[in-house]
């Protein structure tokens, strides 16, 4: 039953497999409530409901049996740390065996007396809750691979237990220029939307991508990286696919690379797929350039010396929207992070899933939206009817529409956002006529618009028109006004002495 690494395992094993994750929380609540009703019944002026106990039990150990045997064919085909496997399916095991030794130490002891505590029950109970601890802590390893419960711990809580490298420890915010192309860009993307499946833990088609050595070696098909061939890169590929195909990577209900992060991605690949180096001693797109900066978290005052429009609505204190935002929390598809602890501004998520964003989501954001300077909504249910909410949100830096249906009409409420300086459109419904919506937006620096009915044509007049608009192109015209002078001004000298060939 423990065989592992089955390619060709039957189609039924997976099928029923995959309702493990699903079914494995029965019965860890049904030995929760077991215990509580255990103790009530064990106490002295407690009720006796030593019948309800007895039902309890009984069915723990039926889902606790279904549970292992579906965690065993789940893991037929293989692709997790070995070791911790074996561990996590004995352990398994043991705690659905237990549940039937428990109702022999149940019955034996009820045999005794009715009611009152059992030394050789009550601790057996307890030494099982103990054990579904282990049990569940290795499942979770499995699934979201190492350190998922740890790794968004606050950073003085980290460097107290001694859990923050040296290297996180030391650095600070890292500009472009400083960033190590593979150390800062590339393995922070997969750590954060690959490894988990790809890791030490769980490497399924027999990938890792948590060292670049491993990532180069690819999975199964080899052709994981292509140096310098994205198109031909299994990588780029899976993750261009739609998010409800069955080859997709990463699957739905998975942290999904943005955008940004897919550009950047790209670009490495068809660098060369780069082991190490400065950003700064590369030649790089401005596209690409800006993905990094938005990657990395640079201040955009670090970036560009521009001329920021003034913010017309102040944001909030934080005391203002702090208890809007606990009310807000409590909502099943918005997830609102604080971007600085101190600074008011929140960054809004809409949660991958079954419950997707929408335009009543969208909607109660009214509260706190001059503090919204990020908004993640793609792959959601928002319409053009529900950006009227956007379009009063003064301080918003980034937008995140793709993979919605969102058409031109929908851009119209995005005209007047003063401080937009990033928009994803991918695969959106909308067409040339939508540029004419963004073309008068004053900080708009990064517009995606794969997969969209956009031609290139007007892609490349509307790039024309920002030019003219922030006053580049009469800058240029000035550099080469200033070129024919310094050539009008040269001046030839001629010694007549010729040189020996």
């Amino acid at each position: 039953m423990f065989t592992d690494g089955l390619e060709n395992a039957p189609k039924w094993t997976l099928f029923l497999g995959h309702f493990h994750p699903a079914l494995l929380h029965l019965p860890i609540g049904f030995y929760t409530v077991l215990a509580v009703l255990e103790y009530l019944d064990s106490s002295k002026s407690g009720p006796r409901i030593g019948k309800a106990c007895e039902i309890v039990l009984n069915y723990t150990a039926i889902v606790a049996l279904i549970a292992a045997v579906l965690g065993i064919l789940l893991a037929l085909p293989g692709g997790y740390n070995e070791t911790l496997l074996d561990r996590h399916r004995w352990l398994g095991s043991f705690a659905s065996i237990f549940a039937f030794w428990l109702i022999v130490l149940r019955s034996w002891a009820r045999s005794k007396r009715r009611n009152g505590f059992s030394v050789p029950y009550h601790s057996a109970l307890a030494a099982t809750l103990i054990l579904l601890v282990v049990v569940g802590h290795d499942g979770g390893t499995l699934t979201h691979g190492s350190g998922y419960l740890t790794k968004h711990l606050p950073s003085p809580i980290k460097n107290l237990l001694g859990m923050e490298s040296a290297r996180d420890a030391a650095k600070g915010p890292i500009t472009v220029k400083d960033a190590d192309v593979y150390q800062d860009l590339i393995h922070p993307i997969f750590e954060e939307t690959c490894i988990q499946c790809h890791g030490p833990d769980k490497s399924k088609g027999e990938l890792r991508l948590d060292s670049f050595e491993l990532a180069m070696l690819g999975g199964e098909l080899g052709d994981t990286i292509v140096p310098g061939d994205p198109e031909a890169s299994e990588l780029i590929y899976r993750l261009h696919l739609e998010i409800d195909d069955d080859e997709r990577m990463p699957p739905e209900g998975k942290p999904q690379p943005n955008e940004e992060q897919i550009a950047i991605l790209e670009w490495w690949i068809q660098a060369g797929a780069i082991e190490s180096g400065l950003i700064g001693d590369l030649e790089i797109p401005e596209t690409v350039k800006s993905a990094m900066i938005a990657q990395l978290g640079e201040p955009a005052e670090a970036v560009a010396e521009e001329a920021v429009p003034e913010i017309e609505v102040p944001m909030l204190a934080w005391e203002e929207i702090e208890s809007e935002i606990a009310t807000l929390e409590q909502e099943p598809n918005i997830d609102i992070l604080r971007v600085a602890l101190n600074s008011p501004a929140v960054r809004v998520k809409g949660p991958f899933g079954d419950n997707k964003f929408d335009d009543e989501a969208l909607a109660k954001l009214a509260p706190i939206a001059t503090n919204i300077v990020e908004l993640e909504i793609g792959f959601s249910e928002v319409t053009d009817k529900g950006l009227v909410a956007v379009a009063d949100m003064p301080n918003l830096e980034k937008l995140y529409l793709q993979k919605t249906s969102i058409t031109d009409d929908g851009l119209t409420h995005l005209a007047n956002l003063p401080r937009l300086r990033y928009l994803n459109l991918y695969g959106t419904k909308v067409t040339d006529d939508a540029l004419e919506h963004l073309v008068g937006l004053p900080r708009l620096k990064s517009l995606f618009v794969w997969e969209t009915q956009i031609s290139k044509s007007a892609a490349e007049t509307f790039q024309e028109r920002k030019l003219e608009a922030t006053g580049v192109k009469a800058w240029q015209e000035e550099i080469d006004a200033l070129k024919a002078k310094i050539n009008a001004a040269r001046i030839l000298v001629d010694t007549g002495i010729e040189t020996a060939d």
